[in-house]
């Protein structure tokens, strides 16, 4: 479980935290009852600054309320919604097992490939969940018209016991959904879409039986149906360019390669009308073969293959088992993910500039949150311990707009020949803005605007290069996307490049000078950089707009003070910091030897 320290989150509590993205963070977490009852569970929990937003948080309602409907043994089963400590959350089964993704890397790692017949009963189990999801009706008995809209291996989890499960349904799109998704936005991972989601085209429960054929075309194939950069994989997926069946996998049967032709046609008249007869197909295909596969076969190839995996996890799971609601609870260091760096910063004092005085968190009763299950940040990002007891800084995340000298640096990468109706208005002549051709044309940067970005979050963990530079594309095509612009800033942070990273702050605290985030991160970057008067300016500026972390940040401005000799208002800070959370460890600490000191 790392370092992650349990949180009480309502009447849940957060044991460990599983994955993070750019909207939501996904937890274990256990729910204790009366008489001893406990329960492993999993949370995703939508980003707090993200609450604020009415769409998005419209549409993370209805996908609660869409997935409550749904009771399938091939789709994870949700259990509750609310909101606690002031985030909205979902409450689902907690599987035991891996995504797909991590399963096929594995596979080669260990070189034990999934058979013919896994692979079939993977797929039909697949089928099976859509199937009964894009048939479901409500209780007026009208069909609800449910599609996932983002069948890829990350949403594929396959349990130690032999389940197949489908997750996330969290950008699924029902008729009687309150959001409606745009034609022309492209919501899902670019290498696993339909070619008319890929075109922004208007879409229906077929689309999501191209991704599933491309599920078992990777499988059988050993290879990803789909390469190259985000820009050329939308314009292939969007074509439907590549490598026939055929030239991809050897020795398969001719009954085996007609399911993936229909369930890969690019036409979706010419495919699978329904998962329904996908799954009639691959059930007539086993047959045929003499395949017999079981789940327990499946979960035996789990257990071999994650063997030391599975060891481990039940022994997290026999301590998490002895945690109760009782048990002392520590605020977590950070909204994200541990820190990747530490790095001592030597205590000089640095020129004193004008004093700013303290806030008393007193002062602002009804902003100061003390409940720690509040997780803000988006993305992990670097992370800098001070002074001699391990005091750190932090860095949060939020979003910003990048320099305008590096979007001119990076030329954007060329796409898909775009259709004539789209197509450059003659010299002199300049399309109205409300025009159906002008609407088009916006509509369908947005949409690729958003798979740079999609595909860039993703990566700012491990390629931070390649992230700068697709969303420095990303906001060419999509200049007012604030998203985008942020996770810019967090890419220079994360490759070390302060100066454009604080220009890019500079600019975010322009566009809305009430978000935190924004002056936390310009703090960081400061004192990191040993500008500490300027610090401390930062932070002040986030004590005043009280965040949900506002602990840490009085925690900060304290440390920066301290570095300036600024010692009485070191202390008093520090104080502050310990009534909006008297859990705050390093805060605890380091006033104690201040006060030690005295």
């Amino acid at each position: 479980m790392s370092d992650f320290q349990p949180i009480r989150f309502g009447k849940y509590l957060l044991m460990e935290k599983l994955a993070a993205g750019g909207m939501a963070q996904l937890y274990r977490a256990k729910i204790i009852g009366d008489q001893g009852f406990e329960k492993f569970i999993a949370i995703k929990q939508i980003l707090s600054h993200l609450a604020e937003e009415k769409e998005f948080l419209s549409s993370f309602i209805d996908e609660a309320k869409l997935a409550a409907l749904l009771h399938h043994q091939n789709i994870v089963q949700i259990y509750d919604f609310g909101s606690a400590e002031g985030a909205y959350f979902i409450t689902m089964e907690y599987l035991y097992g891996k995504d797909l993704r991590v399963i096929t890397q594995k596979s080669k790692e260990k070189g034990l490939p999934l058979s013919l017949e896994k692979c079939l009963f993977i797929i039909s189990r697949i089928c099976a969940g859509l199937d009964y999801a894009h048939n479901l009706k409500d209780f007026q008995g009208k069909t609800l018209n449910i599609i996932h809209r983002d069948i890829s291996p990350q949403n594929i989890i396959l349990t130690y016991e032999g389940d197949v499960k489908i997750v996330d349904f969290g950008i699924a799109k029902a008729r009687s959904r309150s959001t409606v998704t745009q034609v022309g936005m492209i919501k899902g991972k670019v290498a696993y879409m339909s070619p008319e989601q890929a075109a922004g085209k208007a879409i229906d429960a077929r689309a999501d039986i191209f991704p599933t054929g491309i599920l078992l075309y990777e499988m059988l194939s050993g290879k990803r149906m789909f390469t190259g950069d985000t820009l050329q994989i939308l314009a292939k997926v969007s074509r439907a360019e590549f490598d026939p069946p055929e030239t991809a996998i050897s020795n398969l049967s001719p009954k085996l390669y007609k399911i993936l032709h229909r369930a890969l046609a690019k036409e979706p008249e010419q495919r699978y009308q329904s998962c329904g007869e996908m799954l009639a197909d691959l059930e007539e295909c086993m047959f045929e073969l003499s395949l017999r596969p079981t789940a327990r076969g499946l979960a035996q190839y789990m257990k071999d293959l994650f063997k030391e995996e599975i060891i481990a996890e039940e022994q997290v799971m026999l301590r998490a088992a002895g945690t109760g609601m009782a048990a002392e609870i520590k605020s977590p260091v950070a909204r994200d993910e541990q820190p990747a760096e530490k790095r001592l910063v030597e205590k000089k004092p640095v020129e004193k500039k004008a004093e700013i005085p303290t806030v008393d968190a007193e002062e602002q009763p009804q902003k100061i949150t003390k409940k720690r299950g509040v997780l803000y940040a988006a993305v992990a990002v670097a992370f800098v311990a001070v002074i001699g007891v391990g005091i750190a800084f932090w860095p949060k995340t939020t979003p910003v707009k990048p320099p305008l000298k590096d979007l001119e640096a990076v030329s954007a990468k060329p796409s898909a020949a775009k259709p004539p109706e789209e197509a450059a208005p003659a010299p002199g002549k300049v399309l109205p803005p409300d025009s159906p051709k002008t609407k088009a044309r916006v509509s369908d940067s947005k949409a690729r605007a958003k798979a740079l970005q999609n595909e860039a979050s993703e990566l700012l963990g491990t390629q931070p290069e390649k992230a700068k530079n697709l969303l420095i594309e990303s906001i060419k095509l999509d200049p007012a996307n604030i998203q985008g612009h942020f996770q810019l800033g967090l890419a220079y942070m994360k490759l070390g490049d302060y100066p454009r990273a604080i220009e890019t702050y500079n600019k975010v605290g322009e566009l809305d000078p009430q978000f935190p985030d924004t002056f936390f991160n310009l703090g960081y970057i400061y004192a990191k950089n040993k500008d500490y008067p300027k610090a401390e300016e930062m932070y002040a500026r986030v004590v005043k707009l009280a965040p949900p972390y506002l602990d840490e940040a009085l925690f900060n401005l304290g440390m920066v003070q301290d570095k300036q000799g600024k010692r009485e208002q070191c202390i008093k800070n520090l104080g502050q910091a310990l009534k909006v959370n008297p859990n705050n460890d390093l805060a605890k600490k380091f006033l104690a030897k201040l006060k030690g000191k005295s």
